[in-house]
């Protein structure tokens, strides 16, 4: 197998396909009449989230690299977004849409961004791991681009205590099982963030520094769109 290029053709192309399958949907979804379109895209979306986490458990255990039973659990944050990402299109939630556009696009962005994989296109593990990754945060943008859902400062703040909540749940999983669910107890094996935030544990506490900021950041570009909008009003009412 071919070892994982970072920047190379093969993740270049995964982050390229990442950015332009959801704006061709949300495209498409805003010229088409009435809301099949929309259905249809995000039952596409939901399909390959869906299947993503099924074909990995089958792959995983026909090549008999089935792992003990509690490490099987979605416990990562990518998981957590991914099934917030479900539950924005099938039940229209919007506490789902502003958990999945902060953890998908601050938190699993950053793994597309470094990956952590061993083998480059055309293995299985290449195809699964974009898959995943690559749906939330496609996800996310589509949902954002096609106008179903835009998140508000209020979003900034749920987002972060159910960010808080996930930490604290995938910590006491960690501490129960020995596992390390959000790289809570050691950092990952590859070149990421974290290793430019201190040691364990004080990365943690660094990492959620950056989180806030980050949450900020991306909700930055709303606040500027409604501070324009208002003036625009403003400007527009007679004196």
């Amino acid at each position: 197998m071919v070892p994982f290029d970072r920047w190379g053709s093969g993740h270049l192309a995964a982050l390229g396909l990442t950015m332009l399958v959801p704006a061709v949907l949300a495209m498409w979804t805003r010229r088409a009449p009435g809301g099949r379109a929309r259905r249809i895209a995000e039952s596409l979306f939901v399909a390959m989230l869906v299947g993503e986490t099924v074909w990995r458990l089958v792959w995983r255990w026909r090549a008999g690299d089935l792992p003990p039973v509690h490490e099987l659990a979605p416990m990562h944050l990518c998981d957590w977004a991914l099934w917030a990402c479900v539950a924005a299109c099938l039940g229209r939630r919007r506490l789902a849409f502003e958990c999945a556009y902060f953890w998908g696009l601050a938190g699993t962005l950053q793994g597309l961004v470094t990956p952590d994989l061993a083998h480059d296109f055309p293995s299985t593990h290449y195809f699964l791991f974009f898959m995943g990754h690559g749906g939330i945060v496609g996800c996310v943008l589509y949902l954002t681009a096609s106008g179903a859902f835009r998140p508000t400062w209020g979003s900034v703040r749920r987002a972060y205590v159910g960010l808080l909540i996930y930490g604290a749940t995938a910590g006491l999983y960690d501490a129960l099982t020995g596992t390390n669910y959000g790289y809570l107890r050691a950092k990952p094996g590859v070149a990421s963030l974290l290793d430019h935030l201190g040691p364990w544990p004080w990365y943690i506490g660094s990492l959620l520094a950056v989180a806030a900021v980050n949450f900020v950041l991306l909700y930055l570009p709303w606040a500027v769109v409604d501070w324009c909008r208002r003036g625009s009003a403003g400007a527009a009412d007679p004196a």
